[in-house]
């Protein structure tokens, strides 16, 4: 439906005020006509009358911005993460160290009082 009504936009003739004539359909064939892609893409024209040239710079580093954004983003995300790695990396030391403690004080405290006696192989003095 909207593609009809731009059709209908595009070629219906426009409304003209009481006491004017109606533009004729040749001077839009005579400018199409004075058309010329040689003078249009000539640089002074492109530039300066046709202001087109804006466009296409945009349109030429559009790759290259994109290409920075997106590098700027990952870098503060992974930043981001990083800190948080390093954050939980010292608390699992931490709870990895208290455990140890507590299997040392548990062990220290089933221990006999003199100690553990050493363990020998074999008589101390040679036959």
């Amino acid at each position: 439906m909207s593609l009809r009504l731009a059709t209908r936009r595009l070629f219906c003739s426009k409304p003209v005020p009481l006491g004017l004539s109606r533009p004729s359909s040749s001077s839009i064939t005579e400018s199409f006509k004075g058309f010329s892609f040689g003078k249009f893409f000539e640089e002074t024209y492109f530039w300066k009358k046709a202001n087109v040239g804006p466009f296409f710079i945009l349109l030429f580093c559009t790759p290259m911005i994109y290409r920075s954004v997106k590098d700027m983003y990952w870098t503060r995300q992974l930043r981001k993460l990083s800190t948080e790695e390093i954050i939980s990396d010292r608390y699992e030391w931490l709870r990895l160290n208290m455990l140890q403690d507590e299997v040392e004080a548990a062990f220290l405290a089933s221990a006999p009082a003199g100690g553990v006696a050493s363990l020998e192989l074999g008589p101390s003095t040679p036959p």
